[in-house]
């Protein structure tokens, strides 16, 4: 389990790398997590995307500090032992979605753009920074990316997030100074900040 201090920064939307915490990952003993924050949420389940089958109910971590309802989820997956392919069905007040999850996806830079980018010779470097849309292991979404090295935290929000920027907190990429994040599901005219 993650620690309190983690999770209080995570759902006070302070955590400067939300990648260590969120999404899948692979504890002592072989135990795989997956933790997402779903402020307001009132149930977070895994779908397997393979198979669409319910994996596991989360369970939503009550922190005194944080009032009655967190909306940080986590749980243990039963018998999985590495990285595989997942969807998470979140149940809101009057609706329930699926959604593919933004912690499961790789860096969005590659390392020659972040190697460009870094020592500032990238010749064309609008095609990697803003936003673009483009397909992630087979899942059509937008890639985020903004330079700002001195930030201590970077979100993205929108209409598609309630313009919460607790839940969008993207990776810093420190050898360039670039903060980047695929979110998925997002379609054209979606406003942004």
């Amino acid at each position: 389990m993650l620690n309190k201090a983690q999770v209080i920064a995570l759902c006070q939307g302070k955590h400067s790398d939300p990648f260590s915490a969120l999404g899948l990952h692979v504890g002592p003993r072989g135990r795989v997590w997956i933790r997402t924050l779903q402020p307001g949420a009132l149930a977070v389940q895994i779908i397997d995307a393979d198979s669409d089958a319910v994996l596991q109910d989360m369970a939503e971590r009550k922190i005194p500090e944080l009032g009655e309802f967190s909306g940080f989820f986590e749980a243990s997956v039963l018998g999985r032992k590495t990285d595989f392919p997942y969807r998470l069905r979140v149940t809101w007040p009057g609706d329930t979605q699926e959604i593919e999850d933004p912690y499961r996806f790789s860096a969005v830079l590659g390392e020659l753009d972040v190697w460009l980018l870094g020592e500032g010779s990238h010749l064309r470097p609008y095609e990697c920074l803003g936003a673009h849309f483009r397909k992630m292991e087979g899942v059509a979404g937008v890639s985020f990316a903004v330079w700002a090295p001195d930030a201590q935290r970077v979100s993205v929000i929108g209409d598609f997030n309630t313009w919460d920027g607790r839940r969008h907190p993207m990776r810093l990429r420190r050898e360039c100074g670039v903060w980047e994040i695929f979110i998925p599901g997002i379609d054209a005219g979606c406003c942004y900040k």
